[in-house]
């Protein structure tokens, strides 16, 4: 299909389709609190991301998120859009081309690695079960 000029997006950062899980971390009670909730990301770029949140309403308009565990770095990000599943945020900080790849690269081998996993241990109890089967 061909877009028109008119229509053409324009953006300052190609979007990377993605789906992984990511942690959202954000103030509550002034900032006495601290509260997370884990999101599945849609897309990312060097400016900011897309979240599917489901039927989530407590995002507030600014948080941070989180690519790894606990002990990883905190990425401060503001609300642009929500809709009715998902909201649309952009970094404070645009994040380095080469930290966005390096991103997408430890999230697909650790999705890799836990379906190895969870396959194996799956076959694991069946073969255990299996074993008793007369």
């Amino acid at each position: 299909m061909k877009y028109s000029e008119s229509t053409k997006e324009k953006r300052r950062w190609v979007r990377r389709d993605v789906n992984f899980p990511v942690r959202l971390i954000f103030p509550t009670h002034g900032l006495r609190e601290v509260q997370s909730a884990n999101f599945r990301m849609l897309d990312l770029s060097e400016g900011g991301a897309a979240l599917y949140v489901g039927g989530f309403s407590g995002s507030p308009d600014y948080f941070y998120l989180q690519f790894g565990d606990e002990k990883s770095e905190l990425v401060s990000c503001y609300l642009v859009q929500r809709t009715q599943h998902t909201l649309s945020c952009r970094f404070s900080n645009p994040l380095p081309t080469a930290q966005i790849d390096a991103i997408i690269t430890q999230k697909e081998m650790d999705l890799t690695i836990e379906s190895l996993f969870s396959e194996t241990r799956e076959d694991l109890v069946n073969d255990f079960l299996g074993s008793f089967a007369s």
